[in-house]
C-alpha cells in the first residue's frame, strides 16, 4: 500500500502542552503505521462476504454498529448495514493482498487510508478531553474496549474507538483528511488546558 503522508504535518508540535511539570493528563499521537480498508457488499450476498472475511481474518465480523472486533493487529468495524472497515497496519501483507485480490462481484474493496487521520488519545483525563466536544457517554460501563461510535466532536464527524488495554482510557478517533486540522486544533487546546504531551507520530 502506498506510504501515508501526515495530513498534520504543518501543526504537528511534539512536546508538552499545558502544564509543563508532573504527569500528563492526557497525551495524543497521529497513529500514521495504521491503514484502513473498506468492504462494501450487497443485501443477499453479504452474510456469504462474512463468513469468507472470517475465514481469511481468522475472527469473527461484528454484527452491529457499536462494538468492534479486534484480533490479530487488526480492528473491525460495522460501519453500515453492508460496509465494514478493517483497521490494520500499513504494512499488514493480508490485508494488501485482499485489496489486491478482492472478491470482485461479491464486494467492492477499496483502501482508504490516505482519506483519514487516525489521533490516539490517551491518559488519565483522556475521556474528559473528548467529552468536551463528543456527545457520547465513554465511561468503561457503558463503552468498554471495542466499543466505537460513529458522531461529531466540534462539528466534525469521527469515529471513536476505545482500544486497549483493559482498565486504561486509551482511544484512536478516525477523522476525514480535510478536517484534520481543524480537529487536531481543537483537541490540542483543550488538552492544553488539562495539561497534556504530542508524543512523536506512531
Amino acid at each position: 500500500m502506498p506510504e501515508q503522508r501526515s495530513a498534520l504535518a504543518a501543526v504537528y508540535r511534539p512536546g508538552r502542552i499545558g502544564a509543563p511539570e508532573g504527569p500528563a493528563a492526557v497525551i495524543l499521537s497521529e497513529r500514521l503505521s495504521r491503514t484502513l480498508v473498506q468492504v462494501c457488499g450487497w443485501r443477499d450476498s453479504f452474510p456469504q462476504l462474512c463468513r469468507g472475511l472470517e475465514a481469511l481474518l481468522s475472527c469473527a465480523i461484528p454484527g452491529d454498529g457499536l462494538r468492534a472486533v479486534s484480533h490479530a493487529g487488526r480492528s473491525i468495524f460495522r460501519v453500515g448495514p453492508e460496509r465494514l472497515w478493517v483497521a490494520g497496519a500499513a504494512d499488514d501483507d493480508l490485508l494488501r493482498t485482499f485489496v489486491t485480490q478482492a472478491p470482485g462481484e461479491d464486494a467492492v474493496v477499496t483502501e482508504i487510508g490516505h482519506s483519514r487521520t487516525v489521533v490516539r488519545v490517551a491518559g488519565a483525563q483522556a475521556r474528559t478531553l473528548l467529552n468536551r466536544g463528543l456527545p457520547v457517554d465513554l465511561d468503561h460501563s457503558v463503552f468498554p474496549v471495542d466499543a466505537f461510535a460513529q458522531s461529531v466532536i466540534h462539528h466534525i464527524p469521527v469515529l471513536v474507538h476505545r482500544t486497549g488495554p483493559e482498565g486504561e482510557a486509551v482511544f484512536d478517533v478516525y477523522v476525514t483528511r480535510d478536517y484534520a486540522v481543524s480537529f487536531w486544533e481543537w483537541l490540542t487546546r483543550v488538552a492544553q488546558a488539562l495539561g497534556g504531551q504530542i508524543r512523536e507520530a506512531e
